[in-house]
């Protein structure tokens, strides 16, 4: 018996004792029984009598007149009744034994203690989000514009950058896993192989995930200390779902970046106009800064769903040339940084378009025997069924050659050039420099530069002029040229019919008019 606790109940050890009493024989006259008085006799036949006092009895009346099978299963039955009984005060006794004599269970909760089960997850990754378009490295003169997940290198996240050539230094990227814990890692950069000069260039930041991470932000650090890393600006990573076929655009046209105080009103809503004319429903714009007039013209194209206009500050980081060259431009990236929008839209459009066209503001593809671009495309793919790039030849259109004879002084004018004014354009010599804009498959391209598409999964074709040319009016290469030098190319006229009732239209409701003589600024 154990120390410290009460005895088992008296009709536990009864029950035992009259069991082994049966096993034995006639239960013996010695046993200290109260004799049977009327009492006892009244408490044996009452049903709330014990167990104990009344089953020995009850069971010789009632198996006198049964068989010996039924006697057996009787006794069987009696039997399997009693140990259920004695099982369950059993089960009882030792549930309230344990419960009196066990310790109060206390849990200790202090950090030095081992712990058998996972540390929590991290859900604090991001704690910051960027909500510009330009976010600087921490600890660094580095920028991160964007993060995409590339399918196509084993599912790395790509983050493209500016870097300071100048200034060199390791770089780690930090990737905020669903579920589990962030991940530290080296990131590999690539940096792009034209600069012109310029200490920033474009960059590419390789970021390989371990299994089951499933990354959604991603960002830059100088280290590889977690919580420092946690502590910077984290970018959303977009393309996470992968496709081929079904997209919503079937050509978008991703535009240079605009800046200054440009304000090219007329030109711009003929171009505008042109590509919905084509079929284009998408056309990307990276903003800087522009003059009031094209400010409203941007929202209202904006507003119609036709244009996504992208923030570019980057004026804000760096001092941007407006031009080629560094050695006559001062500055610290080319162009405004046009070499990184142009990257940076490619990705962007890699999953929303099937093809997308890379160009100038001030610059319109014109097809020379199409109606719309999709047919055109249709063609090109057909007969060169493994490109990905397609160059379409520049061609310059003077602003110094005379202007159109057909009278178009019934149209409405505003601010800029009016495309149909400059029939005229300039002859490319053999050995003159030849600038190209590109139409790309988006999902075939690593890397671009201005004229040419650098890295790719696919070939690159020259489209002829005759099937279609990029136009641009600008101040003309060879001043000495006389219009009966230049070529006639009236293609643009072709559209005329449309393009002029829907320009007065947008310049109409927009209240946008000026004199024919302040129209022309290039």
């Amino acid at each position: 018996m154990l120390i410290g606790h009460p005895e088992p109940p008296f009709i536990f050890l009864e029950m035992l004792r009259r069991r082994a009493a049966r096993s034995s024989g006639p239960e013996p006259e010695s046993l200290d029984c109260p004799p049977e008085t009327p009492d006892t006799r009244e408490m044996r036949d009452s049903p709330t009598a014990p167990l104990t006092d009344r089953t020995d009895q009850e069971v010789e009346d009632h198996t006198d007149n049964m068989s010996p099978i039924d006697q057996m299963a009787d006794m069987h039955q009696t039997r399997s009744q009693k140990w259920k009984v004695v099982l369950i005060i059993l089960c009882l006794f030792v549930t309230v034994s344990v419960t009196l004599s066990a310790p109060l269970v206390t849990f200790r909760t202090n950090s030095t203690q081992a712990h058998s089960l996972p540390p929590p997850v991290l859900s604090t990754c991001p704690l910051h989000t960027a909500n510009e378009t330009i976010t600087p490295v921490k600890g660094s003169t580095h920028l991160m514009v964007s993060a995409y997940q590339d399918h196509r290198e084993r599912g790395a996240t790509r983050i493209i950058a500016m870097v300071n050539r100048d200034r060199p230094m390791s770089l780690y990227c930090v990737l905020c896993c669903s579920g589990h814990a962030p991940q530290v890692a080296p990131a590999a950069v690539v940096t792009h192989s034209v600069h012109y000069g310029y200490p920033y260039v474009a960059a590419d930041m390789l970021c390989l995930e371990e299994p089951g991470c499933n990354a959604t932000h991603a960002t830059l650090g100088t280290s590889l200390d977690i919580q420092d890393s946690l502590n910077q600006t984290f970018l959303s990573i977009q393309n996470r779902e992968r496709r081929e076929e079904d997209f919503p655009f079937y050509l978008t046209v991703c535009m240079s970046s605009m800046f200054g105080d440009y304000n090219n009103v007329q030109q711009f809503v003929q171009t505008m106009e042109f590509y919905k004319l084509l079929g284009v429903r998408r056309v990307v714009l990276y903003l800087t800064s522009c003059g009031p007039d094209l400010e409203k013209v941007l929202q209202y194209y904006a507003e119609e769903g036709t244009l996504e206009v992208i923030g570019w500050p980057i004026n804000h980081f760096l001092k941007p040339s407006t031009g080629w060259k560094a050695q006559e431009l001062e500055g610290d990236i080319h162009l405004n940084g046009q070499l990184t929008i142009m990257n940076e839209c490619i990705y962007r459009n890699m999953y929303r378009s099937r093809y997308v066209l890379l160009a100038d503001v001030d610059q319109l593809l014109v097809p020379a025997s199409h109606s719309s671009l999709l047919p055109l495309m249709e063609d090109l793919q057909g007969q060169h069924p493994d490109a990905a790039v397609f160059l379409m030849e520049t061609h310059l259109f003077p602003a110094t050659a005379g202007t159109a004879t057909q009278d178009h002084s019934a149209r409405r004018r505003a601010p800029g050039v009016d495309l149909l004014d400059y029939v005229y354009r300039e002859l490319v010599l053999e050995d003159a420099f030849r600038s190209y804009k590109m139409v790309v498959n988006p999902r075939l391209v690593l890397q671009t530069a201005m004229f040419e598409v650098t890295q790719s999964y696919g070939d690159s074709v020259r489209v002829p002029s005759d099937v279609c040319k990029i136009m641009q009016v600008k101040e003309a290469q060879r001043e000495s040229w006389t219009n009966e030098q230049l070529i006639l190319d009236r293609r643009l006229w072709e559209f005329g019919d449309y393009l002029v009732p829907s320009v007065d239209e947008v310049l109409q409701k927009l209240g946008i008019q000026t004199s024919p003589w302040e129209r022309v600024v290039l």
